[in-house]
């Protein structure tokens, strides 16, 4: 249903929200005042996939008057799927969204119905709303009546400031005698400086009124002209934005997301890193940051079903089967040749901004050169062999997180599972002849190319000492699978 004013539906407000543009953006402030009449913009989303999502869930509580419980799930599952890193908590943020854009669309929708009856009502009172915390000049306005042309509507119609629940409501000249009420004169309460950090550019705004809010909603056309000019003003994303290698993730962990495994991607040698980020560029596998509880057959599993069909482009039921995993406890990701993303198991304590990853390296190093001293923790003699006996350490995960905490873990996992897929798309070639790395590299040679590609990515170096003919296979198997079109 949507949302209504009176006994109608408001379809001014639908439809003034759904005349505006998108405009990425990185600052609250990159548009000014009345710009917003005319462009939808978060703040942080800067990319046009998120900023989209974002736009959709706010229509759809417009126009089908949704609840703020809604936002906030949809919300969610919006920032999961596109692992934004958003200011402050997901509940707060939502809320500012929320309630920000559909009281100005509210306000705009009203402000083109006053300008239909102005003529037969040609007063407008100003009305606090009773706000948590009333700020002291709206209590003041409140009750006040003024000519509805008066200038002084241009700078203070509602809403004046984030969270401002006033309100302006038209009246007849019988209303006003009927009420008991009297047309006034403007107010003059002053102004104060504001300055923009980013430009030094100092706007003066009316007191009680919020910076950025010292507007009058409604629809002016001209100002399609001048949103469109700011747009194309701005440098591309590119240029603005840090490189980001992992374009996209699903993360239920608040502290795991794409921006922050890039962050850590981009802290690799280039050698290692360009090949990698031309795999993800040639084949775009998507990543499931999940959690263990989620990947069993739970109700905290079916809850995330539905984001995770989205994010793949399929339904909640078969999404269901790309995450499951009969014994969740005992891993820590997987993949499968036949899918086009890799799972990794998380912790809602996980950060992957706290990753030191000179730490992770050197913990992936000790496990080649141990494997190349033969001086592992652990050994096992491999099938085969007339009794040689390998030292080796478990897997290169297992030893990061030893050596540099559970967070870092989900880094060398997720190269891991990424290294399968790169194995499937150059045909899923044999290296284990040329040696094992690890004793979990020793179950197949999945698991050793697998092993093999993670200990590269995190110290080529050491594995050049290993077996520099090691590198060169690795390295065209990585060059196979960035040109290959399918699994083989």
């Amino acid at each position: 249903m949507p949302v209504r004013y009176g006994s109608l539906p408001f379809k001014e407000q639908i439809l003034f929200f759904r005349q505006k543009l998108n405009m990425p953006a990185e600052h609250w402030d990159d548009l000014w005042r009345d710009a917003h009449n005319r462009a939808f913009m978060v703040a942080g989303a800067t990319k046009t996939d998120l900023l989209g999502d974002l736009r959709g869930a706010v229509d759809k509580a417009i126009s089908e008057g949704k609840s703020l419980n809604w936002f906030k799930t949809e919300f969610k599952n919006i920032v999961a799927k596109h692992g934004w890193e958003h200011t402050g908590p997901a509940s707060w943020r939502s809320e500012v969204i929320f309630e920000t854009n559909l009281r100005q669309s509210y306000n705009a929708g009203r402000e083109e119905q006053i300008e239909k009856i102005k003529h037969k009502r040609p007063f407008a009172l100003y009305r606090h709303g009773d706000s948590e915390h009333p700020r002291e000049l709206h209590l003041k306005w409140n009750n006040m009546v003024l000519p509805v042309d008066d200038p002084w509507w241009e700078t203070h119609s509602p809403a004046n400031g984030y969270g401002c629940k006033c309100k302006k409501f038209l009246l007849s000249e019988d209303d006003v005698k009927r009420r008991g009420l009297e047309v006034g004169t403007a107010p003059d309460d002053g102004t104060y400086d504001w300055v923009d950090k980013k430009t030094g550019e100092v706007h003066e705004i009316p007191k009680g009124i919020d910076p950025g809010f010292d507007y009058r909603p409604a629809t002016p056309k001209q100002l399609t002209a001048q949103v469109e000019k700011l747009e194309a003003a701005k440098l591309p994303l590119a240029e603005r934005l840090p490189g980001r290698m992992v374009d996209s993730a699903l993360s239920t962990s608040k502290g795991v997301t794409a921006q922050g495994l890039s962050d850590l991607l981009s802290q690799l040698p280039a050698v290692q890193k360009e090949p990698i980020a031309k795999f993800l560029v040639a084949h775009k596998p998507k990543t499931l940051f999940i959690k263990q509880t989620e990947m069993g057959n739970t109700a905290a599993g079916a809850k995330i079903a539905e984001a995770v069909g989205d994010y793949l482009g399929k339904d909640a039921t078969e999404a269901r089967y790309c995450y499951y995993h009969r014994k969740a406890s005992t891993s820590n990701g997987f993949t499968s040749k036949s899918w086009d993303h890799v799972v990794v198991k998380v912790k809602a304590s996980d950060k992957l901004k706290e990753v030191d990853i000179q730490k992770v390296q050197l913990a992936a190093s000790e496990v080649v050169r141990d494997a190349k001293n033969n001086s592992g923790p652990r050994s096992w003699s491999p099938r085969g062999t007339s009794g040689e006996q390998l030292n080796r350490h478990w897997s290169i995960s297992a030893n990061v997180e030893e050596k540099a905490g559970e967070s870092a873990r989900r880094l060398s996992t997720w190269l891991h599972e990424i290294g399968h897929q790169i194995h499937f798309y150059a045909g899923s070639p044999d290296i284990s002849a040329m040696g094992l790395v690890s004793r979990y590299g020793a179950t197949n040679k999945l698991e050793s190319f697998a092993e093999w590609f993670s200990a590269w990515a995190l110290a080529r170096d050491e594995v050049a000492l290993f077996n520099p003919k090691l590198v060169e296979r690795i390295e065209a198997i990585i060059a196979d699978a960035i040109k290959s079109q399918e699994k083989v």
